[in-house]
């Protein structure tokens, strides 16, 4: 080009197109739909394709799984594995009940988890600050405040109030892989649920329910869909390995009880745990330890300086890696005398 200047060579690259991806989609009775996406889209355009080839009755919608987690409409499909199987399955469930079985995967709980502390007592344990409380979750997850029928805020920050005779969800089931990760271990020993509770009801068992994550279920149906896209949230629904862990405020002796394989009969705690009005609004606290061997205990403490009773109990509700779900419960509900709920710890220890 002579003595002239040099000629621009800059070349502006366009974006390359994102690949396609295959996704197969299990249904119950065996039926496998494929959809083909592109990698940077959401569920929701995952869900609308099965259901552009799969007619959803009225009034029912589909839900999406993946590793015994349902799958949001605006999570990115980037996080869906397409090597990995996907299931589908219709229900009647409202948003509500859709955020609460996806609440497991909530970023705020991953975030607590990794970030647990090692106990400066015990080098292998490692404990957590409160949990949010279960509302305050969803709000998050769902971008308004959820509307439930039986729970609500308590008069404190981080508390609730239950009224409801069928238990709601406190806490999901929690993947603790990252706190083992980051211990450098492939399970932990066992993690112990520090639930602080409380009642002006009379004569009416109250506590928690234990629900063991339903990927320790292995079976499938004929077509091979896993047990647990049957699996709702709610207590004493066929096919949930739980544990109630009830006692009896104001009553003499407590009466503790729990309910579920391996539990026993009401049972003297050797204190009186006084209700809600009579200790000025405190909490009583329940322990639950759990282990991945299946050997647990359950120990309560009161009130008041050296109330504490604890008995153990045998049953599979933790494999090392899956924390057990929480669930309120009160026998047959009480909107004027609720059950009072307050923080949710939990420790756990590794090898």
């Amino acid at each position: 080009m002579g003595g002239g200047e040099e000629a621009n060579t800059d070349v502006v690259e366009s974006a390359a197109p994102l690949a396609t991806v295959a996704y197969a989609v299990t249904l119950p009775g065996g039926t496998i739909h494929s959809v083909s996406l592109s990698s940077d889209g959401t569920v929701l355009e995952l869900r609308e394709g099965v259901e552009k080839l799969h007619q959803v009755p009225p009034a029912c919608f589909l839900k999406l799984f993946q590793d015994g987690q349902l799958l949001l409409d605006k999570d990115p499909l980037a996080g869906v594995d397409a090597t990995q199987p996907v299931f589908g399955a219709v229900s009647q469930d409202t948003s509500v009940q859709a955020l609460l079985q996806a609440s497991g995967k909530y970023w705020g709980y991953t975030d607590i988890v990794k970030g647990m502390v090692k106990d400066e007592i015990d080098p292998h344990m490692f404990c957590s600050p409160c949990m949010p409380t279960i509302l305050q979750v969803l709000e998050d997850m769902g971008g308004q405040a959820p509307e439930m029928t039986n729970l609500r805020k308590g008069a404190k920050d981080g508390t609730l109030e239950f009224t409801g005779a069928e238990g709601d969800l406190i806490l999901p089931s929690l993947d603790a892989s990252p706190i083992l990760v980051a211990a450098g271990v492939d399970a932990f020993t066992q993690v112990t649920l520090i639930i602080e509770v409380n009642s002006d009801a009379y004569n009416r068992g109250l506590g928690v329910v234990l629900e063991a994550s339903p990927l320790l279920d292995s079976t499938v149906d004929e077509a091979g869909l896993p047990s647990y896209i049957y699996n709702g949230y709610g207590v004493d629904q066929e096919g949930k390995k739980q544990n109630a862990i009830k006692f009896h405020p104001g009553m003499s002796g407590g009466q503790l009880r729990i309910e579920g394989i391996a539990g026993w009969g009401n049972s003297s705690i050797g204190f009186t745990p006084a209700n809600w009005s009579e200790c000025a609004n405190k909490y009583h606290t329940l322990e639950l330890t759990l282990g991945a061997d299946g050997r647990n205990e359950m120990c309560i403490k009161g009130t008041n300086e050296g109330e504490v009773w604890r008995k153990p109990w045998t049953r599979q509700l933790t494999d090392g890696r899956h924390i057990p779900a929480v669930y309120a419960w009160l026998d047959m509900g009480s909107e004027s005398q609720p059950l009072q709920i307050g923080s949710i710890r939990m420790r756990v220890q590794v090898p």
